[in-house]
């Protein structure tokens, strides 16, 4: 970053002094509202008011121009009609202002005019070395310096948790939510149309800043993906990274050719992208600040293993059935546990986990049963429940669960149900830094955040592995069969072509020869040996199977010869116009306890390459079973790909079965994500299916596009 672009970063997001464009006097208007958060926030530093209109405003003199500025300010905030913004730009910059934040709408959301004016915007902004924030925004909020340059209802309390969001909208909504609910911030940054300084940047100057511990994002669409992703990687290094993303079930964003494009969606990929860069994602708003909160405080865990304690069935029951579903296990207490427990505990206790230690439960039965779950080393962390009862003093328990806790690193969260009798409890918790949630549901969700986040750091650290030397890749060749595809006018590759492709990078295709007559193909069947299979071969079929152009396990040369006639008579009736160049005859695969699996990249419009990995076969869209990655994978990426589908079950040990080659899978999938790495025209690939048995793995069949 250049010292100019520091300066203006700093400028927009510390301003020592500002200059309201705009500033009005008349109640409602923008510029009195944004003037009225600027005092009443108690902005430390100079506030300047322009508007030729008037001379004064608020008891405050009142520039006519920019140009009429005294010299230092440092932060322009923009808030007259779209057609004057570029102009004002250019005054700005005149005048050694380094930052913008231009609050103004009627750019590129209204249409071609409006993006003619917002680029004449960005040319004077980079002419004159002005950083900008927006257009069509809510503004900036910067509490440590009493800086409130938005035109919220509402004030930010003091915190130290960062808020970058796409909508104004929401802010206003979390600035509303979060004063009800005593949660502060350091910074509210709603980036509006995001035309220069966009969510790389504004991460990189949360990620530096010493006056936030943790940060959210409300996300509707990335633009850039690389400076997006450099910047939550570095950020989350070193400070939780909570995401919240609109629209994740948008259809019909792309028609693709391939089943892979057609079971990953953007969504899917935005998910693996902030799994990689190690950001932790939640899908509603409430969980967005409970979790951002809760790793805030510096909880963490490798393990999944819950202990409930609770004074109440019920709520215990829901908690536990809660942990099953977010993949949670529910700890196995260890015998001397159990033994600490009968002896603290009534004997009708209900000696297992969730542990029930009675509705009449004081201090003392909370004490010693947070003490023994806390000291089991099979318990990763412990939920503690209580529900309000006549003879529970609600305040005195969750004092004594706090001392129980105190030395302990194992987290711990608590779920007080109620409003009125456990207010002071919760209060009390806020107070000592311990998460307290309000439904027994929730307090699982945050110790699933907590080990979710450790997984994703452990994503973060992951770094590409070289493919094994004894077969390097002809990375070369293989982009010489693309490059003759697409100097046809082609984009999807023949199965000829394919598998040239294929065992250019190692992969394990299985052989496959052409022939052009039924007397070649018969040759070539007798040749490779019986049974055999026989493919249609044409550059304009992409799903052969649909045109009824593969035949399986023809055991002799009349089924051949007779395949042969009927599938090109077949073919050609149903698609005249398809040019029919022969078949391609490969052997039957056969092999004991093989399991059907895909393997497919695809490419994606943010983020680029994808790899992606499930359950395959003919039924492969109805299954539905697809889990992606972003390249490079190493073998820990490639484990954790495997593990986040349900064909992992099918490749261990199954009803008698042996497991398949877990390690030939891993192989497979690292020599299929350098091809994504390495071959930069390749958009679509399926593999399936990839047959994976005990003795390894083979591709069957494969449609590359490019």
């Amino acid at each position: 970053m250049t010292d100019q672009t520091r300066s203006g970063i700093d400028a927009l997001f510390r301003p020592r002094s500002v200059a309201l464009v705009g500033a009005s006097e008349r109640p409602g208007a923008l510029g009195a509202v944004v003037l009225g958060n600027l005092l009443d926030a108690g902005y430390r530093g100079d506030v300047h008011l322009v508007n030729p209109r008037h001379r004064e405003i608020r008891g405050r003199p009142v520039h006519a121009t920019v140009g009429q500025l005294p010299e230092g300010v440092e932060l322009a905030i923009v808030m007259t009609p779209a057609a004057t913004v570029p102009e004002l730009i250019t005054a700005c910059g005149e005048r050694g202002i380094r930052g913008a934040i231009v609050m103004s709408a009627g750019f590129r959301e209204i249409g071609a005019a409006g993006a003619a004016l917002e680029c004449s915007m960005l040319e004077q902004a980079s002419r004159h070395g002005v950083r900008i924030v927006g257009p069509n925004c809510l503004g900036v909020i910067r509490t440590d310096i009493g800086f409130n340059g938005t035109f919220s209802a509402a004030q930010a309390l003091p915190g130290r948790i960062g808020v970058i969001s796409q909508s104004g909208a929401l802010c206003t909504a979390i600035l509303d939510w979060a004063s009800v609910n005593a949660v502060g911030f350091s910074s509210m940054i709603s980036t509006g149309i995001g035309a220069d300084v966009d969510f790389g940047e504004m991460i990189d100057f949360l990620a530096t800043d010493a006056a936030t511990d943790s940060i959210m994002l409300y996300v509707e669409g990335i633009h850039r993906a690389q400076p997006f992703l450099s910047a939550l990687r570095a950020a989350a290094r070193t400070k939780p990274v909570v995401v919240m993303k609109a629209g994740r079930h948008a259809e019909g964003s792309r028609a693709a050719q391939s089943h892979t494009g057609a079971l990953v969606g953007s969504d899917n990929v935005f998910d693996a992208a902030l799994r990689r860069a190690g950001a932790l994602r939640v899908m509603d708003f409430a969980n967005f600040f409970s979790t951002a909160a809760i790793l805030s405080s510096g909880m963490r865990s490798t393990g999944r293993r819950l202990a409930i304690v609770t004074n109440a069935g019920g709520p215990g029951v829901m908690a536990a059935d809660h942990a099953v579903d977010r993949g949670i296990r529910l700890a196995e207490l260890a015998p001397a546990t159990r033994r600490q427990l009968d002896a603290a505990l009534p004997a009708h206790w209900s000696h297992g986990n969730p542990v029930d230690v009675l509705g009449d439960a004081g201090p003392p039965r909370y004490a010693a049963a947070v003490t023994a779950c806390l000291a089991d080393p099979g318990v990763d962390a412990v939920v503690v429940i209580l529900t309000p009862q006549a003879m529970t003093p609600a305040e005195a328990v969750a004092r004594a669960v706090l001392d129980a806790a105190a030395g302990s690193s194992k987290p711990l969260l608590t779920c007080w149900m109620g409003e009125v009798a456990v207010a002071s409890s919760r209060a009390l918790f806020r107070t000592r830094g311990v998460p307290t949630l309000r439904t027994p549901e929730a307090a699982v969700d945050a110790f699933a955040a907590i080990g979710t986040h450790g997984e994703a750091q452990s994503q973060l650290l992951q770094v590409p592995e070289p493919l094994a030397p004894e077969c390097p890749p002809d990375v070369a060749m293989a982009r010489r069969v693309i490059e003759q595809v697409l100097g046809e006018g082609r984009s999807v590759l023949t199965l000829l072509e394919s598998n040239a492709v294929l065992t250019a990078f190692g992969l394990p295709i299985v052989p496959s020869l052409l022939a052009r007559t039924a007397a070649e193909a018969v040759t070539i069947a007798r040749d490779t040996g019986f049974p055999v299979v026989m493919k249609i071969l044409s550059p304009d079929i992409t799903h052969k199977s649909d045109v009824g152009g593969v035949r399986l396990g023809l055991a002799d040369a009349l089924q051949v010869e007779t395949a042969f006639r009927e599938m090109t008579s077949s073919v050609a009736a149903q698609m005249p116009a398809a040019r029919l160049e022969g078949v391609v005859i490969q052997p039957m695969v056969r092999r004991a306890h093989g399991r059907e699996l895909m393997v497919g990249i695809l490419h994606d419009e943010v983020f680029g390459p994808v790899v992606s990995f499930g359950l395959g076969g003919t039924l492969v869209e109805l299954l539905g079973d697809s889990a992606v990655a972003l390249p490079p994978l190493n073998t820990r990426l490639a484990q954790d790909l495997v593990a986040r589908t349900r064909a992992a079950r099918w490749l261990a040990p199954f009803r008698g079965a042996p497991a398949a080659d877990l390690a030939a899978v891993e192989r497979l999938l690292l020599r299929v994500s350098a091809m994504a790495c390495e071959l930069p025209s390749l958009r679509e690939m399926d593999l399936n299916p990839v047959i994976a048995s005990p003795d390894g793995v083979t591709i069957v069949d494969a449609r590359l596009v490019v």
